[in-house]
């Protein structure tokens, strides 16, 4: 199947389904951390959240095709005064043509602080900071722009805008985790979309693309070819890592997601240099590239 089948394909699909939001999305809250008496003012907001989710416009155009699948867990591990603590978990999904999905984007807020009050209405604030609401809006607009960006070259943009937007609202009320200062590879939302945004992460971006049409989705009809496909890829992301001189948030983001599909892809692939490419790409991961390749 060519690139351009691909995208006819893709373009169908989404022609073929209602116009709607961008998210299909499940939200768990586990609170069985926090005393009893601290549960009730937020017994509500699983339910909650996830209506606002699966009924917020995150764009500016209808979105046409299937919803993206999302997984959001909410850990709640204390309460101060009206602040509650917790660990925040935002995973999507990309849906493959050939059936099943692909993981596009795993994150992890360790050290979230919200406030919320019993059945409160969420809105979409996108002109004030929100610490609640905030750092999801983020997160979303984060796996609707990758989303794009695996069916049009460069198309998540509009979406990470918005993200970079969000990020610098966070900024400018010093939140947590929306740093606009970091050290090169420490993590920050604002340095993640600023990153994303700028021309010379592209060519990575043409590689999210080319990872899915030209790899994952030939995977079910022409398996050794779509292998010999992601390999190259692979060899070309390390020499413009290489390139680029300095830690990449956006190249950790990707293998985050993709290091377990990586290793299922390329388990007994007869490749001298693929592990070291691997561990030299993703050092986070190493030993576990080291575990599930090594023959």
């Amino acid at each position: 199947m060519t690139k351009i089948q691909v995208l006819v394909l893709a373009a169908a699909a989404y022609v073929s389904t209602a116009i709607g939001q961008e998210l299909d999305a499940r939200v768990t809250v586990v609170t069985d951390a926090v005393p009893a008496e601290h549960r009730h003012d937020i017994a509500t907001l699983q339910q909650e959240l996830e209506r606002y989710l699966n009924t917020q416009r995150f764009g500016d155009r209808e979105w046409e095709g299937d919803r993206i699948p999302v997984e959001v867990t909410i850990v709640v591990t204390g309460k101060s005064g009206a602040w509650y603590s917790a660990r925040l978990i935002f995973q999507s999904s990309r849906r493959l043509l050939s059936g099943g999905t692909t993981p596009l984007l795993r994150i992890i807020d360790p050290a979230w602080r919200f406030s919320y009050t019993h059945g409160a209405l969420l809105t979409y604030q996108s002109l004030r900071y929100d610490p609640l609401l905030t750092p999801i809006d983020f997160y979303a607009l984060l796996a609707i722009g990758l989303d794009v960006d695996t069916y049009e070259e460069l198309g998540g943009t509009p979406y990470f805008r918005k993200a970079h937007q969000l990020a610098q609202l966070a900024a400018a009320q010093n939140a947590p985790g929306f740093e606009p200062f970091t050290e090169p590879g420490q993590f920050s939302c604002f340095a993640l979309s600023a990153e994303l945004l700028h021309p010379r992460l592209e060519p990575f971006r043409r590689f999210l693309f080319a990872y899915h049409v030209d790899g994952l989705e030939q995977l079910a009809e022409h398996r050794l070819q779509a292998l010999h496909t992601l390999d190259s890829l692979l060899a070309e992301l390390l020499s413009f890592a290489q390139q680029l001189g300095t830690p990449s948030l956006a190249l950790q983001l990707f293998f985050d997601a993709k290091y377990q599909e990586l290793i299922e892809l390329f388990r007994n692939w007869p490749s001298p240099t693929l592990l070291q490419r691997l561990r030299t790409l993703d050092p986070k991961h190493g030993t576990d590239y080291e575990r599930g390749l090594s023959r």
